[in-house]
Protein backbone atom coordinates (compact mmCIF):
# COMPACT_ATOMS: atom_id res chain seq x y z
CA UNK A 1 0.00 0.00 0.00
CA UNK A 2 1.43 3.43 -1.06
CA UNK A 3 0.64 6.76 0.65
CA UNK A 4 -2.26 7.42 -2.14
CA UNK A 5 -3.72 4.13 -1.18
CA UNK A 6 -3.70 5.24 2.47
CA UNK A 7 -5.22 8.63 2.27
CA UNK A 8 -7.82 7.66 -0.23
CA UNK A 9 -8.54 4.43 2.07
CA UNK A 10 -8.90 6.73 5.30
CA UNK A 11 -10.71 9.26 3.55
CA UNK A 12 -13.26 6.88 1.85
CA UNK A 13 -13.89 5.59 5.42
CA UNK A 14 -13.84 8.47 7.24
CA UNK A 15 -16.83 9.45 4.39
CA UNK A 16 -18.54 6.35 4.80
CA UNK A 17 -18.51 6.49 8.90
CA UNK A 18 -19.63 9.83 8.48
CA UNK A 19 -22.73 9.01 6.36
CA UNK A 20 -23.33 5.68 7.91
CA UNK A 21 -23.95 6.90 11.53
CA UNK A 22 -25.98 9.37 10.19
CA UNK A 23 -28.50 7.44 8.71
CA UNK A 24 -28.49 4.98 11.57
CA UNK A 25 -27.55 7.57 14.35
CA UNK A 26 -29.45 10.80 12.60
CA UNK A 27 -31.86 9.50 10.54
CA UNK A 28 -33.33 5.77 11.74
CA UNK A 29 -32.75 6.05 15.16
CA UNK A 30 -32.82 9.79 16.92
CA UNK A 31 -36.55 9.99 17.67
CA UNK A 32 -35.37 7.56 20.26
CA UNK A 33 -32.80 9.62 21.33
CA UNK A 34 -34.94 12.09 22.22
CA UNK A 35 -36.12 10.28 24.71
CA UNK A 36 -33.61 10.38 26.81
CA UNK A 37 -32.93 14.08 26.82
CA UNK A 38 -31.07 14.58 29.88
CA UNK A 39 -28.24 12.44 28.59
CA UNK A 40 -27.22 14.05 25.66
CA UNK A 41 -25.64 17.67 25.35
CA UNK A 42 -26.65 20.06 23.02
CA UNK A 43 -25.83 19.52 18.85
CA UNK A 44 -23.72 22.69 17.91
CA UNK A 45 -22.19 22.69 14.44
CA UNK A 46 -18.85 22.28 16.97
CA UNK A 47 -19.74 18.74 18.14
CA UNK A 48 -20.72 17.75 14.07
CA UNK A 49 -17.17 19.21 13.32
CA UNK A 50 -15.47 17.45 16.04
CA UNK A 51 -17.28 14.57 15.23
CA UNK A 52 -16.39 14.60 11.52
CA UNK A 53 -12.73 15.02 12.31
CA UNK A 54 -13.08 11.85 14.80
CA UNK A 55 -14.67 9.76 11.55
CA UNK A 56 -11.44 11.19 9.48
CA UNK A 57 -9.12 9.89 12.14
CA UNK A 58 -11.00 6.36 12.56
CA UNK A 59 -10.47 6.11 9.02
CA UNK A 60 -6.86 6.52 9.21
CA UNK A 61 -6.29 4.52 12.21
CA UNK A 62 -8.31 1.20 10.86
CA UNK A 63 -6.23 1.84 7.25
CA UNK A 64 -3.36 1.62 9.53
CA UNK A 65 -4.68 -1.71 11.48
CA UNK A 66 -5.74 -3.45 8.12
CA UNK A 67 -2.59 -2.41 6.81
CA UNK A 68 -0.04 -3.78 9.73
CA UNK A 69 -2.78 -6.78 10.81
CA UNK A 70 -6.03 -7.43 8.56
CA UNK A 71 -4.46 -7.60 5.26
CA UNK A 72 -2.64 -10.84 6.56
CA UNK A 73 -5.53 -12.30 7.55
CA UNK A 74 -8.09 -11.11 4.33
CA UNK A 75 -7.56 -12.99 0.99
CA UNK A 76 -6.50 -10.51 -1.19
CA UNK A 77 -9.23 -8.68 -3.13
CA UNK A 78 -12.33 -10.41 -1.45
CA UNK A 79 -14.76 -8.41 -0.11
CA UNK A 80 -16.71 -11.52 1.81
CA UNK A 81 -13.55 -11.59 3.67
CA UNK A 82 -12.72 -8.25 4.58
CA UNK A 83 -16.63 -8.38 6.05
CA UNK A 84 -15.74 -11.23 7.48
CA UNK A 85 -12.53 -9.32 9.12
CA UNK A 86 -15.32 -6.48 10.02
CA UNK A 87 -17.59 -8.85 11.54
CA UNK A 88 -14.66 -9.76 13.63
CA UNK A 89 -13.46 -6.11 14.55
CA UNK A 90 -17.05 -5.08 15.58
CA UNK A 91 -17.30 -8.09 18.13
CA UNK A 92 -13.80 -7.51 19.32
CA UNK A 93 -13.89 -3.74 19.39
CA UNK A 94 -17.73 -2.74 19.83
CA UNK A 95 -19.89 -5.04 20.94
CA UNK A 96 -19.45 -5.50 24.66
CA UNK A 97 -18.36 -1.78 24.93
CA UNK A 98 -21.68 -0.46 23.73
CA UNK A 99 -23.75 -2.78 25.07
CA UNK A 100 -21.86 -2.17 29.07
CA UNK A 101 -22.07 1.27 28.16
CA UNK A 102 -26.03 0.91 27.73
CA UNK A 103 -26.24 -0.68 31.18
CA UNK A 104 -24.83 2.74 33.09
CA UNK A 105 -26.17 5.12 30.26
CA UNK A 106 -29.78 6.19 30.30
CA UNK A 107 -30.10 5.37 26.80
CA UNK A 108 -33.30 4.35 24.91
CA UNK A 109 -32.79 0.68 24.60
CA UNK A 110 -33.75 1.16 20.31
CA UNK A 111 -31.32 3.13 20.34
CA UNK A 112 -28.86 1.51 21.45
CA UNK A 113 -29.39 -0.76 18.59
CA UNK A 114 -29.22 2.15 16.55
CA UNK A 115 -25.84 2.74 17.71
CA UNK A 116 -24.75 -0.83 17.72
CA UNK A 117 -26.19 -1.23 13.66
CA UNK A 118 -23.96 1.97 12.97
CA UNK A 119 -21.20 0.60 14.61
CA UNK A 120 -21.44 -2.53 12.31
CA UNK A 121 -22.24 -1.21 9.60
CA UNK A 122 -19.00 1.19 10.07
CA UNK A 123 -16.69 -1.79 10.48
CA UNK A 124 -18.11 -3.85 7.40
CA UNK A 125 -17.33 -0.64 4.91
CA UNK A 126 -14.01 0.47 6.75
CA UNK A 127 -12.77 -3.39 6.25
CA UNK A 128 -14.18 -3.72 2.69
CA UNK A 129 -12.93 -0.06 1.73
CA UNK A 130 -9.65 -0.93 3.08
CA UNK A 131 -9.06 -4.46 1.31
CA UNK A 132 -10.15 -2.47 -2.35
CA UNK A 133 -7.50 0.01 -1.68
CA UNK A 134 -4.80 -2.55 -0.63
Amino acid sequence: MNIKHFVFSAICIGVANIFIEWFFIGFLFHKYQALTPQTWRKETTKSYTYSSLLSLVFGALFTLFYFKIGSKYVVYGSVLSACKFGLLCFGCLVLIREINSAIYVNFDNRFTVGALLASLFTFLAAASIACLFY
